[in-house]
């Protein structure tokens, strides 16, 4: 996907200097105890086996997506792409619900913090500090950047530095921040998943979620909407996107107009889209769409 930087989130840590007392020197700590012998290597922290790599299972989940995307995309027959679709859908729920117990990791990018001069008048940054970064979506909503490898992360900026997170966290970070998108390995094509608004709880609780062009309860709302003007011959959903990668809006919205009422479609698209925008269904359950009239046939 596309991404360029934003603003910083504002949640980062600061440089603030070491106390003078926690400066180093001597042979032990203040509580008398030798530091030889000690070491960083914690085995019983959650991530201290963690060579960096993608996860077996990580892997398997986004290509499970990704294969029922292209059965779908293949189909010969109208039954055929249907039956892919709900494969599709089953694919990303698993793959949001999986998502919550791996390990990401969230980048942080380094930038100036105070700045000062030399003594022959050269400016210096005197401290830096760590930021998280959000990335733009194609639609310009901000999204969180997440990887699932330092390779990944590395390939879209060698520079961030890598903090291990589990996926349920990464979801609360977004809402707390307001951030309504996250957005998987951005940079690798064959690996970049997206996690939409509608999706966030459900990936902090560990939770399957269903597609909302998917979801019984989106499909019988906008049935409704479209009985509502009898202008309207016909309705349904089909998925904007069979990849989750926040290319597109997640639903396409398909209207035929009736035949008596072709010269008014505008009028009835219009109206349709006022009530879509008053439905509480498609705001909880959507988290974007685009309508796409279709000829009579």
């Amino acid at each position: 996907m596309a991404i360029k930087k934003l603003p910083s989130t504002g949640d980062s840590p600061r440089s603030t200097g070491v106390p003078d007392s926690l400066v180093g020197g001597g042979a032990s700590d203040s509580a008398g105890f030798p530091w030889a012998g000690r070491t960083f290597d914690h085995h019983d922290t959650a991530f201290s086996g963690d060579d960096g790599s993608a996860s077996p299972t990580h892997i398997a989940l986004v290509t499970a997506v990704r294969d029922a995307a292209a059965a779908a995309r293949s189909a010969a027959a109208s039954a055929e792409y249907w039956d892919a679709v709900r494969v599709v859908a089953d694919a990303q729920a698993d793959a949001i619900a999986g998502f919550a117990t791996e390990r990401f990791l969230v980048p942080m990018l380094a930038e100036a913090g105070d700045v000062g001069q030399t003594p022959d008048g050269r400016t210096v940054e005197k401290s830096q500090e760590l930021s998280i970064v959000a990335v733009a979506a194609p639609d310009g909503r901000k999204a969180l950047p997440i990887f699932s490898s330092v390779a990944t992360l590395n390939r879209w900026n060698p520079e961030a530095r890598p903090i291990p997170v589990p996926g349920a966290q990464t979801a609360l970070a977004a809402a707390q921040d307001g951030t309504e998108l996250i957005i998987i390995d951005p940079g690798t094509p064959e690996r970049e998943f997206g996690v939409r608004r509608t999706a966030l709880e459900a990936l902090a609780l560990g939770r399957r979620v269903i597609p909302a062009w998917a979801d019984a309860a989106v499909q019988e709302e906008f049935r409704g909407l479209g009985a509502a003007d009898p202008r309207i011959a016909e309705l349904w959903l089909v998925p904007g996107e069979l990849e989750s990668r926040l290319l597109q809006p997640e639903v396409t919205v398909l209207v035929r107009v009736a035949e008596g009422a072709a010269g008014a479609r505008r009028e009835v698209l219009e109206a349709l889209q006022a009530r879509i925008a008053a439905s509480e269904v498609v705001a909880d359950r959507v988290d974007s769409l685009t309508l796409r009239p279709v000829a009579g046939e």
